[in-house]
């Protein structure tokens, strides 16, 4: 047992050094070496596109996303048809032919307007939402690969122009890439999550995807076969209770056989499936949605709008209005609570915030920015729900 565990650790220490590769190569470090290793798969990947056409799925086009449409929306004519038509296609795709099908299904009944993949690698994925939003006339697909700088771009640059349109590749690894829409202010309706697959990376690629998806969204975990998405999902649907998965995988669970159970949402994929709920959802864990420029000075009270719901528990807060530009930036904190009782019936919340927020600009200070931020967490009485917000929370009763 020795000699093995020895002979092990020899054959994995020698493997690593062989797979070492920088985290984030650039374009300009790619092209410096020459072709890539990756060519022979390159050149499959690009050697059978197909043209435009035709125009696929238009009886699934906006029809929603939920179980029983989905189910619907994989049986008969159109199904089948879809399911010839990404048969052994996109050469460069490693995915299963039904989840080729899936993919495309759910692209034309969400018509998202912003969708984002978190592993473009041969762009087969790339290709299959590219032609759903051609198809639907609308969208763009934001796609990341830290090791595609110079196989990526020179695989899609073989589709047909009206598809290259549609996709914009980033050569970032997953963190760079959500961390940067996040600061652009992307908002997504549609992710594919297809990186690495280890537990902790993919947890976090969830959870912030989740962060940056509309209500209403969906998420699609690939390969949720293994472990790492697999339990990643578990852990990201306990902190999130009014998201849902779009089947049975997870609450098939069984922790007496953990690695037991086809683990998919959708039988003959390898996908999870989720979705986000129609509204803002507020749980026992904090939220915010990072910092907001605003024009004000001070902030005395909140506004937030509830959906008609039945909610009763107590909604903690946090608010914090910034102060940047000449000097040291400036900060100004609120912290309270808010009653809730709501019998099926929506409501605007006007609050006064116990401590209202006040800074003062410099005289004569230029380049000045304030911004807002309110962090949320609901304390629900037994049995409530988490609360739903109709919107993002706004600062009210303010002044300039």
């Amino acid at each position: 047992m020795r000699g093995w565990w020895l002979r092990l650790t020899s054959f994995l220490a020698r493997s690593d050094r062989q797979d070492q590769r920088p985290i984030v190569p650039t374009i300009e470090d790619a092209a410096s070496t020459g072709q890539s290793s990756d060519a022979p798969a390159t050149q499959a990947a690009v050697a059978q596109v197909r043209p435009l056409g035709p125009k696929m799925g238009d009886a699934l086009e906006g029809m929603g996303v939920s179980l029983e449409s989905l189910s619907q929306a994989t049986h008969g004519p159109a199904w089948d048809e879809l399911c010839d038509y990404f048969r052994e296609y996109p050469p460069g795709s490693i995915m299963g032919d039904k989840s080729r099908a899936v993919l495309f299904a759910l692209i034309r009944m969400l018509r998202p307007k912003t969708a984002a993949e978190i592993g473009t690698y041969f762009a087969g994925g790339a290709e299959i939402m590219a032609r759903a939003l051609w198809a639907n006339g609308e969208g763009i697909l934001y796609t990341t690969d830290p090791f595609g700088a110079a196989r990526c771009p020179t695989i899609i640059a073989t589709w047909p122009v009206e598809l290259q349109a549609l996709v914009q590749f980033h050569p970032l690894n997953s963190m760079d890439f959500l961390i940067r829409l996040h600061h652009q202010r992307v908002t997504l309706d549609f992710v594919l999550i297809d990186g690495d697959h280890d537990y902790e990376p993919v947890l976090f690629d969830l959870q912030m995807a989740a962060r940056l998806l509309r209500p209403g969204g969906v998420i699609v975990m690939n390969d949720a076969v293994q472990t790492g998405p697999f339990q990643a999902t578990r852990t990201f649907l306990a902190g999130n209770p009014a998201w849902r998965e779009l089947g049975t995988a997870i609450r098939s669970y069984d922790e007496n056989s953990p690695f037991a159970g086809e683990r998919v949402s959708q039988p003959e994929t390898g996908f999870v499936v989720l979705k986000a709920p129609d509204h803002w959802s507020i749980s026992a864990i904090p939220r915010s949605w990072g910092q907001v420029t605003v024009d004000a000075l001070a902030v005395d009270g909140l506004s937030l709008d509830a959906p008609p719901q039945v909610a009763n528990g107590t909604l903690h807060y946090q608010a914090i209005l910034r102060l940047f530009g000449e000097g040291p930036p400036q900060e100004a904190k609120s912290v309270g609570s808010i009653a809730v009782k709501l019998a099926g019936g929506g409501a605007t919340l006007v609050h006064e915030l116990e401590k209202p927020l006040q800074l003062d600009a410099p005289m004569g200070a230029q380049d000045v920015r304030c911004t807002f931020e309110i962090e949320l967490c609901w304390q629900a009485t037994p049995g409530s729900p988490p609360l739903a917000l109709a919107s993002i929370p706004v600062p009210a009763a303010t002044s300039t």
